[in-house]
């Protein structure tokens, strides 16, 4: 017998193997919030933080309650994932309780009251409870590029009255993508986003949608908080989901909503329609340049690219919308890899997003070429072509392929490449685009030069958007 079967047989616990998942958790949990530990003087880690206090070290128990208030609020959302809803809301009750045993005792020893990791817990709380009076310090805020400001944010909006402020987000989602995250995990802050301001077409398709984004976190495994629901997603609440409902004046019964929670896989029953959605602060659009056109940087131009597409008319026989299906995103990478197309986020990131070959550009007969197969003009097809046929250097890559039969057998002019020492993209003629040194000596920014991928296709759009009024 083990050292811990011996342990657990004189605390007159299960064993491991005898125990279900949810069991476990939550003795793991009470355990470690209420158990009393020899480490700790013989109390418990609640108790164990009031001696802190005293005889210190202060930042090392002013932490300590940060962390109970999450401990706390962990437990709630498994007992309300049980559907135990008295002791889901006493340890809702216990988290805010802990919060502002926290700004007392920041306030007792001098310290400014400030936010602190574990805060949004706190602040879920007292939304689902509909607690007016507790006090959530802006100070010490969370830097916009990671995770606790996109949660942060959401909360804040569903406790106050205040608009939502898109210029403020696209700048963390751009701050967010600079730093390499996952763009996955953003497109699930912006669903609560598009939920808090009205932004889908009924109740039904948000919670569809909000169905398969959240079941979907079970098949990923990244190094993410547990009440993210990654792990254990069957027996995890989605608390943000849920205060967002409150917010919005959703009434009804769904497995994801307070207190009116149902069992995994239940259908949605609403019994007042949401109708108290966020007005939005719109963020202003980025601009192309006065004298040049382009949008010079790179998630600027991104941000151009995407609100200009949302709103998008058909065009001739271009789809309404060039969003490129989930299941293809994977492949892309592969394609550009194959063409020598590398380390170049930005580019990636917006081909995985978009069919390039779907993005209008006025009545002109060349389009933007596709990495992937089934494109009328993909990226190695075009290239290949001029390449192999016509002396192109093989340092550029064609992104811009003709629907013009007679530029197949003679491709006079200039024509855009994507330049791969570089990652500018550049118009250059065919007298000289065998010698790139000699094709872009002179390029001129919005004439015969973009300084990013981005970039030229923002272009690309903006005069779309001038050619057709």
């Amino acid at each position: 017998m083990g050292l811990f079967d011996f342990f657990r047989r004189e605390r007159g616990l299960k064993s491991r193997k005898e125990q279900s998942r949810i069991e476990y958790l939550l003795e793991v949990m009470h355990d470690q919030l209420e158990a009393p530990k020899d480490a700790f003087g013989g109390v418990n880690f609640l108790a164990f933080v009031e001696s802190q206090l005293a005889d210190g070290p202060l930042h090392l128990a002013l932490w300590n309650i940060g962390s109970q208030v999450k401990n706390c609020f962990e437990l709630a959302d498994l007992y309300w994932g049980q559907g135990n809803l008295r002791r889901a809301e006493s340890y809702m009750r216990q988290a805010l309780e802990r919060h502002r045993r926290l700004l007392r005792a920041m306030a007792e020893h001098g310290e400014p009251a400030r936010a602190y990791h574990g805060i949004e817990h706190a602040k879920a709380a007292a939304c689902l409870l509909g607690t007016s009076d507790e006090v959530f310090p802006a100070e010490g805020g969370f830097e916009h590029c990671y995770e606790p400001w996109f949660i942060n944010t959401l909360l804040d909006r569903c406790l106050d009255a205040e608009s939502f402020d898109m210029a403020a987000w696209a700048a963390a989602s751009d701050a967010w993508t600079r730093k390499r995250h996952p763009r996955y995990r953003l497109e699930e802050f912006g669903f609560y986003v598009k939920a808090l301001t009205g932004g889908f077409a009924s109740t039904a398709e948000m919670f569809k949608a909000h169905e398969a984004m959240f079941t979907g976190r079970a098949k990923r495994s990244p190094d993410a908080d547990f009440l993210a629901g990654y792990r254990d997603n069957d027996l995890i609440i989605d608390f943000i989901f849920a205060a967002v409902l409150k917010r919005i004046g959703w009434e009804g019964t769904y497995r994801h909503s307070w207190p009116g929670t149902d069992v995994v896989g239940s259908e949605v029953r609403t019994t007042r329609e949401p109708d108290r959605y966020l007005d939005i602060c719109t963020a202003p659009l980025p601009q192309p340049d006065a004298e040049n056109g382009v949008i010079a940087d790179a998630s600027e131009a991104r941000r151009f690219i995407d609100a200009a597409l949302a709103v998008m008319p058909r065009f001739e026989d271009y789809p309404a919308d060039a969003r490129r299906p989930a299941k293809a995103r994977s492949k892309v990478s592969g394609e550009l890899a194959k063409l020598g197309w590398s380390n170049d986020p930005s580019s990636l990131d917006l081909m995985r997003t978009y069919r390039m070959d779907c993005i209008p550009n006025g009545s002109t007969h060349i389009a933007l070429c596709d990495p992937l197969p089934g494109a009328a003009i993909t990226l190695r097809d075009w290239t290949q072509l001029l390449v192999g046929e016509f002396d192109l250097h093989p340092d550029f890559i064609g992104i811009a392929g003709s629907e013009d039969r007679s530029d197949y057998g003679d491709p006079h002019g200039r024509w855009y490449v994507y330049w791969k020492p570089d990652k500018r993209i550049y118009a250059v003629e065919r007298d000289d685009w065998d010698r790139p040194d000699v094709a872009t000596r002179d390029a001129r920014i919005g004439l015969t030069c973009w300084p990013s991928y981005c970039s030229f296709v923002a272009w690309w759009i903006s005069e779309h958007l001038r050619a057709t009024g």
